[in-house]
C-alpha cells in the first residue's frame, strides 16, 4: 500500500495530543509527483462534461438544471474523496501509570538529633519530602506516576496498613528492613511498571526477619532497583545503659519442658547488658506461691557490656503440680542509671506435674520383682527408680542418691522382700524418713510378701521382716502382732496354690460398683469373670506364697482375701464370707487426711504366676498381672481418677506481641495412649475476657502428630487455655477429660535507643544486593529530578483516523459512503427521468 502523506502545515499539538491532516490516494493517483496533478486535471475534464451534457438538453429549465447539475457534482466529490481517502489523523502520546514506592523508617532511632542545626532525623526527612513535594506532584500529573509511601519498623509490618503519615511520630520499637522489603515485594512484585523503590533511613537494622539484602535482590531479580538514602550520623555516641533479661527456659526435665515436683531442674536465663561492662548484679528466681512470690534463688552474676550473658540457676520445684508462674529478676536498684527498667523482669509459666509418677520400688532379685519391673517400667507415667537389695551390707553412692527422698520426690515407694535390718544398714533413720514421706509429703507406700518382709520368717538369718520398727509398723493398714483367725497351715503349706478374691464390699455387682484397686474391667460382672478365670484351679495361673500380715486395722479397707481351697470358688464373695480367709490384699490413709499418703500391703508373694492366663494362645494373663500393678501404683499416688487425661501445652510460654503461639492439645485413654478419634471444644482466655465471651478455636492435625492450634496474642498480659476433649479407648468406651494452661504476651522491649548511631553500612548493601545506588538524604531532591527526565519507555500507540478508510478499520464507514454515493447517483437519474432529460 502506497505511503500515507502528512500534512504538516496542518500539524498542531493539544494536551499531548498531535492532530494532522493526511491523505492516502488509491493508485494510479498515488504516484508521487504526477499522480495528484493527473486527478485534479480528471476531475475539472469530469465537472466540464457535466456542465456541457445538461445545458445543451432541450428539456432542460434552469432550476432543472441547477438541481440535477448539484447532485451530479456532489457525487463526483464523493468519487474524488474516495480515490483521494483523506483524514484527519490523531496521534495520542499517553502517559502509562507507574508505580514509584517509597519507604521511611519510622522507628525510635529516628528521633535521635543529630543532623543539620541539630534536628532530628525525621525532622530531616520530612523537610527534604517537602522539598521534592513538587517533582512528585510532577511526577503524578504529567508521568501519571503513582507515588506510595510507607512508614516501616516493626515485625509485623502490613503495606495495607501502615502508610506513611507526615503527622505520625517515630514510634516503633523495631527496624526491620528485611520485614520491610518483603512485604512489600509480595505487594508489587505483579506490577508491571515500577520506577523504583526508594528507602530513606538511619539504616539501624534491629529486626528478627528475613536478611533486607537477600530481600533487595529479590527485587534486583525482578528487574526493579532498589535505592537507599541514609539520614544520621555514624558518628553519633550512645551513653544509654540498660540491662534486660531476654529469655527463660527450662533446659533440664521433661522433653516437653515441664518439671516434677520436688525435683531439681536447671533454668536457664540469658542477659543482655550495655554499659555496665564487668559489673556484678543479682539474678533473682521467684515462685508464685499464690500470696506473691516467694524468692528461691539469688545468684551474683558479672555483665559484659555489649554480649549476652548465659547463667543456669538451679532450683527445685514446688511440692504441688499445675501451673507455677516463675519470675527472673535483676533488680533495678543494683544497675543505677539503668535507662529501661521495665525490661529488667520476665515472667513466665513453669509446668510442674506428677503425671509420670516416680516410683522407688526396693526389692531383692526374684522373679517376682522382675516382672513387676516389666509392668511398671512399659507404663509410660510411671518414672520407676530400682533399689536391688539382697543383703544388710553398707550402702552404696548410688542408693545414698535413691534414697535421698528431698531429692528425688517419689510418688510411691515400694518395699518388697527386703527386711528392715536391710533398709537400716543404708541409714538408720530410714525408716522414720519413710514414714514422714507418708505423713508429711502424701508419699503412698506399698509392702509387698515375700520371706523377709511384714513378720519375717523365723530360721533365715536376713529375713527378722519388719515386727518392732514402730515407725513402719504404725503407718501400716494391719496389726502385724495380731493373726487372723486361719490355720497356719494355710501359710506353710508348700503346695498351696491360691485363689485371690475380691471382697464384697470391693467388688458388689448388685450395686453395680467396683472398687478400683480390683477392678479389671468396665462393670463389676466383667471383672469378676476374669477373677474367676484366673483362680480357675486349671489355669495353673493361681499364685502360690502368701504371708501373714496380721489383721486389718480399724482404719482399714479389706479389699481381697485369699483362699487355698483346691476348687473353684466363683465370685461375688457374700457379705462377710471374707472373715474365713486370710487377708491378701489390704489399704488405708493413716491419719485420714487427704494431705497423708495412701498404704497398703499385698501379701502375695508371686503374682506373677498370673501370667500364665491364655498362654500361648493369649496375653489375658501379661494384662491383667499388668493392670493390677499399675492400679495399684496410681491409687497410692492418688491418681486413680486421672485414667482419661486431656492435656494443653503452649510451645512458648513467654511471647512478645505479634508473635504466633502453637498449642498442641491431646486426649489419653488409660495406659497413656492417644485417644481415638478425640473431638476438642478449645477456647483461649485473653486478658480481661471471660470464658463466655471467647470464640472457640479450630484444632489441626499436627504432622508431627496429634493436634494444635495457632494463636496470636494482641493484649498484652496472662491468657488462659481451657480444653474439654472427648474420644474412645480402644473398647470403644468413651474417654473424657478436661485441661488448662496458661501463657504470657509482653510488649517486646525496645532496643532502638541504646544504639543511637546511624548505620549506613546496612543501606549500601541493601542498595548494591537491590541493583540500586546509595545516597545521602539531600541528594533525593535531585535523584527525583533526574527520574522525572528519565520517563518510563513505552510503544506509542497507532495514530487514529477520522474517518478510517482501511476496511478492516473502517466501522461501518465505508458501507455508509457507499450508500450515500449510490444515493446520490439514483437520485439524480430518477429527476432526469422524471423530467425527461434521460
Amino acid at each position: 500500500m502506497p505511503a500515507r502523506a502528512q500534512s504538516s502545515a496542518a500539524r498542531t499539538t493539544m494536551n499531548e495530543t498531535d492532530i494532522f491532516f493526511s491523505t492516502n490516494p488509491a493508485e494510479p493517483w498515488s504516484f508521487y509527483p504526477l499522480g495528484s496533478a493527473a486527478l485534479a486535471l480528471v476531475a475539472a475534464g469530469l465537472i466540464g462534461l457535466t456542465l456541457w451534457t445538461y445545458l445543451g438538453h432541450p428539456q432542460a429549465s434552469r432550476r432543472r438544471v441547477a438541481l440535477v447539475l448539484a447532485l451530479r457534482l456532489v457525487a463526483l466529490v464523493v468519487a474524488l474523496l474516495t480515490a483521494l481517502r483523506p483524514s484527519v489523523g490523531i496521534q495520542e502520546d499517553p502517559k502509562l501509570p507507574s508505580t514509584l514506592l517509597i519507604g521511611i523508617d519510622m522507628s525510635e532511632s529516628m528521633t535521635v538529633p543529630d543532623e543539620l542545626n541539630n534536628q532530628t532525623r525525621i525532622a530531616a526527612v520530612r523537610k527534604t519530602l517537602d522539598r521534592c513535594s513538587g517533582v512528585l506532584d510532577e511526577l503524578r500529573t504529567e508521568q501519571n506516576v503513582n507515588v506510595v509511601m510507607y512508614g516501616f519498623g516493626p515485625a509485623d509490618f502490613n503495606e495495607a496498613v501502615h502508610k506513611y503519615d507526615p503527622a505520625a511520630p517515630p514510634k516503633f520499637n523495631k527496624s526491620d528492613y528485611g520485614i520491610y522489603l518483603n512485604k512489600t515485594f509480595e505487594r508489587w512484585q505483579g506490577e508491571r511498571f515500577v520506577r523504583g523503590h526508594l528507602i530513606i533511613g538511619d539504616g539501624q537494622d534491629n529486626g528478627t526477619g528475613p536478611r533486607p539484602e537477600a530481600e533487595a535482590a529479590r527485587w534486583r531479580q525482578a528487574g526493579r532497583q532498589v535505592h537507599t538514602f541514609a539520614v544520621g550520623q555514624p558518628t553519633t555516641d550512645s551513653d544509654a545503659k540498660d540491662v534486660a533479661v531476654k529469655s527463660v527456659s527450662v533446659v533440664s526435665g521433661n522433653p516437653d519442658g515441664s518439671v516434677f515436683i520436688k525435683t531439681d531442674f536447671t533454668l536457664r536465663v540469658v542477659l543482655d547488658a550495655r554499659g555496665f561492662d564487668g559489673a556484678t548484679v543479682p539474678v533473682e528466681a521467684s515462685f508464685d506461691t499464690g500470696d506473691g512470690y516467694k524468692r528461691e534463688l539469688v545468684q551474683p552474676t558479672k555483665l559484659i557490656s555489649g554480649k549476652e550473658v548465659v547463667v543456669e540457676l538451679k532450683l527445685k520445684a514446688p511440692d504441688r503440680p499445675g501451673e507455677i508462674k516463675i519470675k527472673v529478676e535483676v533488680p533495678p536498684a543494683s544497675v543505677p542509671g539503668d535507662v529501661a527498667p521495665s525490661n529488667n523482669t520476665i515472667e513466665t509459666y513453669l509446668t510442674v506435674t506428677k503425671e509420670g509418677v516416680r516410683v522407688l520400688l526396693v526389692n531383692r532379685l526374684t522373679y517376682e520383682h522382675a516382672f513387676i519391673r516389666n509392668a511398671l517400667a512399659a507404663d509410660p507415667r510411671i518414672d520407676l527408680y530400682v533399689v536391688t537389695r539382697q543383703t544388710d551390707e553398707p550402702a552404696t553412692p548410688q542408693e545414698q542418691e535413691d534414697f535421698d527422698f528431698d531429692n528425688r520426690a517419689y510418688d510411691v515407694i515400694i518395699l518388697g522382700n527386703v527386711s528392715a535390718r536391710q533398709l537400716q544398714a543404708i541409714d538408720p533413720a530410714l525408716p522414720a524418713k519413710i514414714r514422714d514421706q507418708v505423713m508429711k509429703k502424701g508419699v503412698g507406700l506399698l509392702m509387698t510378701g515375700g520371706h523377709a518382709t511384714f513378720r519375717g520368717t523365723q530360721g533365715i538369718a536376713d529375713a527378722g521382716g519388719w515386727r518392732g520398727v514402730k515407725e513402719i509398723t504404725d503407718i501400716l493398714p494391719v496389726d502385724l502382732d495380731k493373726t487372723p483367725p486361719v490355720p497356719d497351715t494355710v501359710f506353710t503349706d508348700a503346695g498351696a496354690r491360691f485363689q485371690f478374691l475380691p471382697t464384697f464390699q470391693s467388688l458388689n455387682p448388685a450395686g453395680g460398683t467396683q472398687d478400683y484397686l480390683v477392678r479389671l474391667a468396665d462393670k463389676p460382672d466383667a471383672t469378676a469373670e476374669l477373677w474367676n478365670r484366673l483362680n480357675a484351679r486349671q489355669s495353673r495361673s493361681r499364685f502360690t506364697g502368701l504371708n501373714r500380715i496380721g489383721t486389718p486395722k480399724s482404719t482399714a479397707t479389706l479389699f481381697a482375701v485369699a483362699s487355698p481351697e483346691t476348687g473353684d470358688h466363683p465370685l461375688p464373695l457374700k457379705p462377710g464370707e471374707e472373715r474365713q480367709y486370710a487377708p491378701v490384699l489390704v489399704g488405708h490413709q493413716p491419719g485420714g487426711t487427704g494431705s497423708n499418703g495412701r498404704v497398703l500391703v499385698l501379701a502375695a508373694q508371686d503374682t506373677f504366676l498370673w501370667r500364665r492366663l491364655g498362654l500361648p494362645e493369649t496375653n489375658d494373663g501379661i494384662q491383667i498381672h499388668a493392670r493390677f500393678w499399675r492400679q495399684m501404683v496410681r491409687w497410692l499416688a492418688h491418681q486413680e481418677d486421672e485414667e482419661g487425661a486431656a492435656f494443653a501445652k503452649p510451645e512458648l510460654r513467654r511471647l512478645p506481641l505479634g508473635g504466633k503461639n502453637t498449642i498442641r492439645v491431646g486426649l489419653r485413654q488409660s495406659g497413656g495412649a492417644a485417644a481415638h478419634d478425640p473431638k476438642f471444644d478449645v477456647k483461649v482466655i485473653a486478658p480481661g475476657e471471660s470464658e463466655e465471651a471467647a470464640r472457640p478455636r479450630t484444632v489441626v492435625p499436627d504432622p508431627d502428630g496429634g493436634f494444635k492450634l495457632t494463636y496470636d496474642p494482641t493484649a498484652a498480659g496472662e491468657y488462659v487455655v481451657k480444653v474439654t476433649a472427648t474420644g474412645k479407648d480402644g473398647t470403644g468406651k468413651d474417654v473424657k477429660g478436661e485441661a488448662s494452661a496458661r501463657f504470657l504476651a509482653y510488649p517486646e522491649a525496645s532496643d532502638e535507643m541504646l544504639r543511637k548511631a546511624a548505620n549506613p553500612e546496612t543501606l549500601k548493601r541493601i542498595a548494591t544486593a537491590g541493583g540500586g545506588q546509595f545516597y545521602r538524604l539531600e541528594d533525593l531532591p535531585t535523584f527525583l529530578k533526574d527520574l522525572k527526565a528519565q520517563p518510563l519507555e513505552a510503544v506509542k500507540p497507532r495514530p487514529r483516523y477520522i474517518p478510517d478508510w482501511r476496511r478492516d478499520h473502517s466501522k461501518g464507514f465505508l458501507p455508509g459512503w457507499l450508500v450515500v454515493f449510490v444515493t446520490l447517483l439514483g437520485t439524480e437519474w430518477a429527476l432526469r427521468r422524471l423530467w425527461g432529460m434521460v
